[in-house]
Order: structure tokens, then sequence, then C-alpha cells
């Protein structure tokens, strides 16, 4: 057993950063990846059907995007409120509640029939929704060293990738199968009990192991206060969320539409792209971990998924439409395990529960609304307008990018927990 008496000195479990990965930090990012997945898989769970209610409720583009917004908008001012309660010791308890929180909603939505329901359903699948991201975070930093903690990010993010690609194939699939968005949207809701209580289990074999009690340490220096990193990496969340929430849910609406595909089609290309972007994040997590770098990633992402976007608002033959899809998908996924790792180290390492709900609060705003924007600008201009609109963002964030300021990484020497501690040089 780990003796925390000394932790009481001024010490928390926060301070001590491990040096290696123990099957306790393996258990909680098994538990994260799990609800990182059910999270996008719930969250995204109306993207493949919305072609077909938009018809059989006949909505507008901009009644589209406000369903679309409501479950974003929502989980991101819900975020702050989280964020405190990671901070005050809810994160362990909070990461396993969001899937079944988010599962019941899913339930409630299948009995669905107006858009208002649709609306208020979509507005409680935010809340449910919230629980997670600022609470996995800070439960991963506290686990995993600088050396590994973007493929520790990269292996969480890809979970939630996963359950972004796995729902337009699926969402089809069981349409095809049950004959109905609603009895789909039953189905998908019934698989997050399974999921809750494996993500449970996970977290309570992680819990039996606190951060603290680990055999090393790593030095680390510490990040006092809020820097200029701190408030780049906010603004680059809100431009990146902008792109990342309409692209991922309206994109079967967008191909239906500008290309005249069927939304089964349409759902299966969307699928094509977030499985680009897995290879990206699989690809870019080990790679940022081993070069010991970030911002290049971030910059390079940025980019090049601007004259994707723009190649899209073109007529371009169904073989451009899935190479241009593919290498959106990669190369805007290839920048977020550096991203996430990024912000955990530019985050104020006593309030990385409270930065990350800024980071998804204030933030994730823009990406809130954007899918609102997006439609109006559709139902107003076109969709060619909406998507000069995403690509507009994304080259703002590729400048802004550039001014984005890291340490090459240095090789901590590790110590025992004890001597740090009793030393009050936990964190120097």
């Amino acid at each position: 057993m780990c003796d925390n008496s000394r932790a009481k000195r001024g010490h928390t479990e926060e301070v001590a950063r491990v040096s290696r990965a123990t099957r306790a930090s393996l258990a909680v990012l098994a538990a994260c990846t799990v609800a990182h997945f059910s999270n996008h898989l719930y969250t995204g769970a109306l993207s493949p059907f919305m072609p077909i209610i938009r018809d059989e409720l006949s909505l507008s583009l901009t009644e589209v995007g406000l369903v679309t917004s409501a479950a974003v908008f929502t989980m991101t001012a819900s975020h702050l409120l989280v964020g405190y309660l990671s901070d005050k010791g809810w994160r362990d308890i909070l990461i396993p509640a969001s899937i079944l929180f988010t599962a019941l909603v899913v339930l409630l939505t299948s009995l669905a029939t107006t858009l208002a329901f649709l609306i208020l359903c979509q507005v409680l699948l935010g809340l449910a929704a919230s629980a997670y991201h600022p609470c996995a975070f800070p439960a991963l930093t506290v686990r995993f060293p600088g050396s590994s903690r973007a493929t520790a990010a990269g292996i969480q993010a890809a979970g939630g990738l996963v359950g972004m690609a796995v729902v337009p194939a699926l969402g089809i699939t069981l349409f095809v199968l049950l004959g109905g968005w609603q009895q789909s949207l039953f189905v998908l809701g019934m698989m997050g009990f399974v999921l809750f209580a494996s993500a449970s289990m996970f977290m309570a074999w992680g819990r039996r192991e606190p951060p603290a009690c680990h055999v090393t340490v790593q030095r680390e220096p510490d990040v006092e206060g809020w820097t200029r990193n701190y408030a780049l990496i906010l603004i680059l969340s809100g431009l990146r969320g902008i792109p990342f929430r309409c692209v991922a849910m309206l994109m079967p609406v967008y191909l239906v539409d500008r290309f005249g595909y069927t939304p089964v089609w349409a759902g299966s290309l969307t699928t094509i792209m977030l499985v680009g972007g897995l290879v990206g994040e699989v690809v870019s997590a080990p790679l940022s971990d081993r070069l010991r770098r970030r911002v290049p990633f971030i910059v390079l992402s940025n980019a090049l998924i601007t004259p994707c976007l723009l190649l899209l608002n073109t007529s371009i033959d169904q073989t451009l439409v899935i190479a241009v899809l593919i290498i959106f998908g990669f190369f805007y996924f290839l920048g977020v395990p550096p991203n996430e790792a990024f912000e955990t180290e530019v985050s104020p390492t006593r309030s990385r529960g409270l930065a990350f709900g800024l980071l998804f609060s204030v933030g994730a705003l823009p990406g809130a609304i954007a899918p609102l924007v997006f439609g109006s600008l559709g139902d107003t201009y076109g969709l060619s307008a909406s998507i000069l609109f995403l690509a507009s963002t994304t080259a703002i964030a590729g400048v802004i990018s550039l001014f984005l300021r890291e340490k090459r990484s240095k090789v901590w020497r590790p110590t025992s927990v004890g001597a740090e501690l009793d030393s009050g040089t936990a964190d120097a």
C-alpha cells in the first residue's frame, strides 16, 4: 500500500508524474478509450440518419444545423463545470458514467417524432456527453510520462475516431436491417450498457494503484499560470472544432445534396474519410513522442486540410471525391494526438481540470454553433458557401499555429516518490 501521509505536506497525486506506464495506467487508458468511443458514437448517432430525418420531418438545412448544434452547444456549456468537478476528484466516476448517461438519452431519442422533441433530446445528450473530455485528459496526464503522452492521447483519440467511423456504417446497416432510424437508435442505445460495464471495470482496476504510488516519478517542470501557448491553443481549439463538428456530423447531408449520392453511399464515404483519419492518428501519435515534437504536426495538419475542403467545392468525379475525403481525414487527424499532448503540456499544472474545462467550453464554442452557421449559409447562399466558411477557418488556424512554441524535451532523471515528497521538490 502507498503511504499518502507525506502528500499532505502540499503535494497531491497530481504532482507526481510517472516515469513509465503501469498496468493501472493502461487500465485507465482502456477506460478512457471505451468512453471516448461511446462519446463520439452517441454524439454522432443522428449523422447517418440525418438525410432521412430531414426528408421525413421536412427540415431545412438551418433546422438540420440546429439539431446538430443543440447537443454540441449544451456539451460545450457544461464542460467548464465538469472541469471544476474533475479537479475536485470526480473524474474517475464521471468518465464511465458519461457512457451510461449518453446511452439512456439515445434510447429516449429513439422515441422522437417531432423537431422539438429531437432538439430536446440533443440538449440532454450534450449534458450527458460533457462528462468525458475535461476528465479524461487530466486522468491520462498524471498516469503517463511525457515520453509516451502523445501515444496515450492518440490511443484514446483513436477510440473516439473509431466511434465516429463506425456510426455511419453501423447506423445505415441497422437502418437497412430494421427499416427505420428510431429502431436503429434503440439498438445503438442498448449497446451502451455493455460499454458502460467495460469502462467501469477498467477504471476500477486502474484506481487500485493511485498515480502517486508509482515506484518512480519524472521530474518535469511545472507550468505555472496561464501562458501565451495556452491562449493560442485555446483559440486553435475553437478554429479546429468548426470543421471537425461540421464535417463529422454533416458530411452525409453535404454529399447527398452536393453530389446526389444516396444516404447509404454518403454514410459509407464518411466512414472511409474517418478511417483515413484513424491512419493519421496511428502515424502521428508514436512519431510525435519519438521526435519529442508537437507543433510541426499541428502546423502540417492545419496547412493541408484547407485545399482538401476547397476541392470538395469543385466538380470532381467520384474517385477524386473518395481521394479527397481520405486525404482530409488523414491530415486533420494527423494533428490530433500531438495537439492533445501539447494541450496537456501547456495547461497549468495544478488546474488541469479547469484548463481542459476551458478548452472544451470556451474553446469549443465556435464548433458548437458551427453546424447552425453551416446550415444557415447553405440555405441562404448554397452549400458551396458553407464549405468556404470551413476553409476560411482552417486557413486562419494554419496561420495561428505558426506562433506556437515548444521547448525541446529533456530527459528527466527518475527518483523515488518518497525522496521527491520528502525533499519538497517533486515539481521543481
